[in-house]
């Protein structure tokens, strides 16, 4: 029987790349539910194409939640792929509803880590390349089996820069990410290495890793997406093309195995490279991590400050200086 799937945030990137593993797997998956913030154009197309209904969840038609529970009640799986604290309601109610919740929006686990993971019902599974790697590392394995977990950051456009060079550089050299296609506001954040931040924080949530546990390296070619070391010594790490469809399978299909169209890696010729990260020239990978330590107060500061930062600066209205 085909598993029903509702989709939050279902015309930005992660949400139509989701549609596109559904596209590619009919036989498992049918879409019951689309969200979307803003595009109507294209969540119409998207209605018709899958046979489901949807709503554009903007300021002039705020859902309710009693639809939005309705929604989530008759779906097996939930994608949660809305860029706001706005993720946080879905996510719970999935959860307690006992559903497989695929988690794709940071600002659930950073505004409410605590709540979220206390619930005892349904199954949580990420579905940025990191954490799923990470995920996947961790099968069959206890915390106490950790000495530490690695996440790779690409290093965005801008590696190996001084503060002085990234005082010159302009949106467009921002938005031209090296290995990954994602929205605006992430791709940004990739630059700065803020989104790493807000990651070392849902790992630390997820895996229940205390903060100290938890290292960041540079891997540009975005190949190696996460690193699990044990105290035996034993270092694994999760080798994968740079394709956010290959996590989004994975996800959907778990705990099952099963063959996709997406390509696969060939390791001949690749090269993996590894670097510390620069704090003093990126210091805002630091700053994030900091936040996350100290309370949720600072995590949702942080989380909306660098928000409302990234929206001048795609605005024009600041330079990429002032976001680190």
């Amino acid at each position: 029987m085909k598993k029903k799937v509702a989709i939050f945030g279902s015309t930005g990137s992660v949400g139509t790349q989701t549609l596109e593993v559904i596209r590619s797997q009919k036989d498992r998956f049918e879409l019951s539910f689309l969200l979307a913030g803003k595009n109507k154009k294209a969540l119409e197309k998207q209605m018709r194409e899958f046979n489901c209904q949807g709503f554009l969840n903007n300021e002039k038609c705020k859902m309710k939640n009693e639809k939005l529970r309705k929604y989530i009640k008759v779906s097996d799986i939930i994608v949660v792929a809305i860029p706001s604290e706005e993720a946080v309601y879905p996510t719970i109610q999935a959860l307690k509803m006992g559903k497989k919740v695929l988690l794709a929006s940071k600002e659930a686990l950073i505004c409410e880590g605590e709540q979220i993971m206390a619930i005892k019902t349904g199954q949580l599974l990420p579905i940025d390349s990191e954490l799923s790697a990470i995920w996947q590392c961790l099968q069959g394995r206890k915390v106490e089996d950790i000495e530490k977990i690695i996440l790779t950051a690409s290093g965005g456009p801008f590696f190996g820069m001084k503060r002085k060079d990234l005082e010159k550089v302009t949106l467009k050299d921002a938005l031209n990410h090296p290995t990954w296609k994602m929205g605006k506001e992430i791709t940004i954040n990739s630059a700065t290495l803020m989104n790493k931040g807000f990651e070392v924080i849902e790992t630390h949530f997820l895996f229940g890793i205390p903060y100290e546990k938890i290292e960041v390296l540079i891997h540009p070619q975005s190949l190696v997406h996460g690193i699990v070391v044990l105290k035996d010594g034993n270092t694994m790490m999760h080798v994968a093309k740079n394709d956010m469809k290959i996590f989004i399978s994975w996800a959907l299909n778990y705990p099952k195995v099963e063959e996709n169209i997406f390509e696969k890696l060939d390791l001949v010729g690749k090269k993996l490279d590894f670097f510390g990260v620069d704090n003093e020239n990126f210091p805002a990978l630091r700053r994030c991590i900091d936040a996350g330590k100290k309370s949720i107060f600072e995590r949702k500061r942080i989380l909306e400050k660098n928000k409302e930062n990234v929206e001048k600066f795609l605005a024009g209205k600041i330079q990429f200086i002032n976001l680190i």
